[in-house]
């Protein structure tokens, strides 16, 4: 039996629908799920790439208006996965997983906004 450790349920988002990017790396790539606590996603790594995720900005598309800056976070876990999975097309596809570090009241207003959107799915 395979127990739960996660403190926050995760909403799946549509594939497409919210774009991740780091400034302090070359991060860029695809939310698939998101929660109070952390968000993970797909990305496709340069040569010569180690992941740091400090700070990450998520942005939204045409389907909902979003834009959450300046998120501190640590990375969790970061895993090749299989093409089938992926909306990228390269053969060193990742996930990621990060969990925010410190979210200030209004990030957080914003962060429970969008988890409210009726586009992202709940509990995955």
């Amino acid at each position: 039996m395979k127990i739960e450790r996660r403190k926050f349920s995760r909403s799946k988002v549509p594939n497409d629908m919210l774009y991740l990017f780091s400034i302090d790396s070359e991060i860029k790539g695809w939310v698939k799920d998101i929660s109070k606590g952390g968000v993970s996603f797909v990305y496709t790594p340069n040569e010569d790439y180690a992941p740091k995720p400090k700070v990450m900005f998520i942005l939204a598309g045409d389907e909902i208006p979003f834009y959450l800056p300046d998120i501190l976070c640590k990375i969790i876990y970061d895993i090749k996965i299989d093409n089938d999975d992926s909306i990228f097309g390269g053969s060193k596809t990742r996930r990621c997983g990060v969990q925010y570090e410190k979210l200030d009241p209004e990030m957080q207003e914003k962060l429970v906004d969008l988890l409210s959107n009726e586009a992202i799915r709940s509990d995955i």
